[in-house]
């Protein structure tokens, strides 16, 4: 997997992209809550993912964290997780 994948990527003003495909616990995390923590308030954050485990667990910590998170599948192996940091 290309290590530019891994990089927070900024699409416009205030939405960023993050693939973490390829990736597997707890990795995908990690990258995710790191990326968060560099945003700014009302930031949006759309991770690209197709770890099954981290589709489920990712979005259920960061709710408990006040994020609030959508969930789209995107094919079929493949989720994208929208983020609104709005803290």
């Amino acid at each position: 997997m290309s290590e530019n994948r891994k990089k927070l990527k900024k699409l416009d003003e205030n939405r960023y992209e993050l693939d973490v495909r390829g990736l597997v616990c707890p990795f995908p995390q990690v990258l995710v809550t790191s990326s968060l923590e560099n945003l700014s308030v009302n930031d949006i954050l759309e991770v690209l993912i197709d770890n099954l485990p981290s589709v489920r667990d990712i979005p259920l910590s960061l709710e408990r964290k006040g994020y609030a998170v959508e969930e789209l599948k995107v094919d079929k192996m493949t989720w994208k997780l929208t983020v609104f940091s709005g803290k």
